[in-house]
């Protein structure tokens, strides 16, 4: 294990399950699932550095993936807030620098980083709005950049499920073709910043092709809960995929073909997904859409879903 030691600091990554707790002593949203992360491959320890001051950790970072080959998402990050260091958001700066070169090969872009938990209204309280800006501040001084900031919708049995206006019929998608040539229909005038920037990289129909077998086909779940949409003279309008993932029931993806939009169609998909997930036994149900995605967001509201949680992503160039 190779450590960087500067005046009053050592950066180093965790030796393995045994330093679980040196890494633990800063608080976070993970903590109790990180030693479990770190056994079933999910993390390794070459992922999870700490910056010690006197042998304390004062910052951390850690990333996290699938299957434990390469790391996927940056997850922890971590400056040690309760102490009051004004060089704080420097040594997680110094700290992830560190680390960075030491993982990823020069001219190799790092994987993004997702802050999240955040809560609803994060920049209400300023305190709270502090401490994110700095995790925020020592990804920037790397190089990062913001990319988008995604809000959390979630649907509970208590609340009464959305209405179904009758309109469209629903049925299963019938082949991978099917699914694939739906999601590039609506791709076009999308509003969803990931979706924005690969069909950038790619085309429509290429993005579609990775965004159905990598993404919408990794959830447990089977394929035949997923609904097109379908007005009375036959044509598709668009896609609901509800699905179960290891935290829980989600709406994976929910969209409406380019040409159909703003007819209200993205409330009766909505509502399919719910009413079938809560038919599954669903007590709660969790979706996702960018902040910038205003329709999107009142689509969920309408439904009954309220908006509990969020996150930022940031990526490097």
């Amino acid at each position: 294990m190779e450590s960087y030691v500067t005046s009053d600091l050592v950066f180093r990554p965790i030796t393995g399950l045994e330093e679980i707790e040196l890494f633990n002593a800063l608080p976070g949203p993970y903590n109790d699932g990180l030693a479990e992360d770190l056994q079933n491959g999910h993390c390794r320890a070459d992922w999870m550095w700490v910056a010690l001051r006197d042998g304390r950790p004062v910052a951390r970072v850690g990333w996290w993936s699938r299957g434990g080959i390469r790391p996927e998402v940056l997850e922890t990050l971590d400056i040690d807030d309760a102490h009051g260091d004004p060089h704080r958001t420097d040594v997680g700066a110094r700290l992830l620098r560190t680390a960075l070169t030491a993982l990823f090969p020069a001219g190799t872009l790092p994987p993004p980083y997702v802050l999240q938990p955040l809560p609803a209204n994060w920049r209400d309280d300023s305190t709270t709005e502090r401490r994110i800006k700095g995790r925020i501040e020592v990804v920037e001084r790397t190089g990062g950049k913001f990319f988008v900031e995604r809000l959390r919708y979630r649907w509970t049995s208590g609340t009464p499920l959305p209405s179904r206006r009758g309109i469209l019929t629903f049925r299963p998608v019938s082949s991978d073709e099917e699914a694939i040539d739906l999601l590039a229909r609506i791709l076009p005038g999308t509003l969803d910043a990931y979706s924005q920037a690969d069909v950038a990289r790619s085309s429509a129909g290429d993005h579609a092709r990775v965004q159905y077998h990598d993404e919408l086909l990794s959830y447990p779940s089977p394929r035949e809960w997923w609904r097109i949409g379908v007005r009375p003279d036959g044509e598709p309008i668009g896609l609901v995929v509800p699905a179960q993932s290891p935290n829980g029931f989600v709406i994976a993806y929910l969209g409406v073909i380019d040409g159909h939009r703003g007819h209200g169609f993205v409330n009766d998909l909505l509502a399919e997904g719910t009413h079938l997930l809560a038919a599954q036994g669903a007590e709660r149900v969790t979706a996702d859409t960018d902040l910038g995605n205003h329709p999107m967001a009142r689509a969920f509201e309408r439904a009954g879903y309220d908006n509990f949680a969020g996150r930022i992503d940031m990526r490097w160039d």
